[in-house]
């Protein structure tokens, strides 16, 4: 009988410890949310919703240019920066931004839906809503000139309104 009642009570520990186990591996999430890009040369960081990677490196013509992007479900999130040797285009760099989001429409082949300009951690900037034409995707744009280095936030999408994680993309940016 004390046989018997051992081997259950064993059991049954077993059995509770397996089920608390169980719990404790359901509730602990390892999924990483950001994946932070960090340089020193230009001086920024921003942090990205999914895994990020270099897409495109160049250097010629006086232009340095760097290409990140991550895939987060459809979303695609991208950052990209060149450094101009060249001095700026006016005093507070309207005309090169209005440029470089004309240019931005037309490679995307893309209809400005609204654009503003903004201030952000005391520097000025453009930000634009376009539609692509032929899909049915949207993009969320945002750029800025710090320093001679041209920086273009990026977000495709096919929501149409800007949510918390393109949102959080956006204001994690810093230079």
């Amino acid at each position: 009988m004390k046989k018997q009642l051992k081997i259950n009570l064993i059991l049954l520990v077993s059995i509770l410890l397996s089920f608390s186990l169980s719990a404790q591996n359901t509730n602990v999430s390892t999924k990483k949310t950001s994946f932070k890009l960090t340089k020193e040369k230009p001086s920024f960081s921003i942090n990205f919703p999914a895994e990020y990677k270099m897409e495109e490196s160049s250097d010629n013509k006086g232009l340095k240019t760097e290409l990140y992007t991550a895939l987060l479900g459809t979303d695609v999130y991208m950052l990209k920066y060149t450094e101009h040797s060249n001095p700026v285009v006016s005093s507070d760099n309207e005309t090169y931004m209005n440029a470089s989001l004309q240019s931005f429409e037309t490679g995307i082949k893309g209809t400005i839906q609204n654009s503003k300009k903004i201030k952000y951690n005391k520097i000025k900037g453009t930000e634009a809503f376009l539609s692509l034409d032929d899909k049915n995707m949207y993009v969320f744009y945002r750029v800025f000139i710090i320093n001679k280095v041209q920086f273009q936030l990026i977000v495709i999408s096919n929501e149409k309104e800007r949510n918390r994680k393109i949102k959080t993309f956006f204001d994690s940016f810093e230079f």
